[in-house]
């Protein structure tokens, strides 16, 4: 059977078709209202939430007030007297006018100063590592860093001098500072503990 041979035949059947249908829905509802049970409405009613009355018992015992604590006795004057004598009117005191006077300390300046007739010599140049995340956030500049240096040559103190980078990059100068090995200084002959300042240069070039 070809698509419009059925085509045709549903054509000429459609009126039949719908006419059971309508047949149907209204046996449908009348047999809906012929057996369905009758309305009956029921008045309204509030929802009310119950309340519970509690007895008390008379017997409780309450706890009994706090104790009155003394007031403090508020300081008063007292009229000077001509009567009184030096030990009551005078606080004692543990001050000697002989004693001699503290000395003050030594200053850092005075620290971090040193002498020396020949500077040291570098012997060993240990160069900075670039941190990785400074080299892909494309740090660069320059840190000037201070070193102490020991009578052996040694360097025994780093610090931070003047910087143009950052804090990683610093970090960085100082931990190769404290690698570098140096011939000491000399103040007369005789290796002498002294400071120096060595620039460390981050480039990506």
């Amino acid at each position: 059977m070809y698509r419009g041979e059925a085509n045709v035949r549903f054509t000429d059947k459609y009126g039949a078709y719908v006419t059971r249908a309508l047949a149907v829905a209204v046996i449908v509802h009348v047999s809906g209202a012929l057996w369905a049970p009758p309305y009956e409405p029921q008045p309204y009613q509030l929802r009310e939430k119950q309340t519970e009355v509690v007895n008390i018992p008379e017997d409780i015992q309450l706890a009994p007030p706090p104790k009155e604590i003394a007031r403090p006795q508020l300081p008063q004057e007292i009229e000077a007297s001509e009567d009184a004598s030096e030990d009551e009117t005078l606080a004692p005191t543990e001050f000697d006018p002989f004693e001699p006077p503290e000395l003050p300390g030594q200053s850092e300046v005075a620290e971090s100063f040193y002498a020396f007739d020949s500077p040291p010599e570098p012997v060993r140049q240990v160069p900075a590592e670039y941190p990785d995340l400074a080299r892909q956030a494309e740090a660069e500049g320059r840190v000037w860093i201070r070193v102490t240096i020991d009578e052996t040559g040694r360097v025994i103190n780093a610090e931070v001098e003047r910087s143009e980078v950052i804090q990683s990059l610093e970090r960085a100068a100082m931990t190769a500072a404290r690698k570098w090995l140096f011939k000491p200084a000399k103040q007369r002959d005789v290796p002498v503990k002294c400071q120096i300042i060595i620039p460390f240069n981050f480039t990506l070039n």
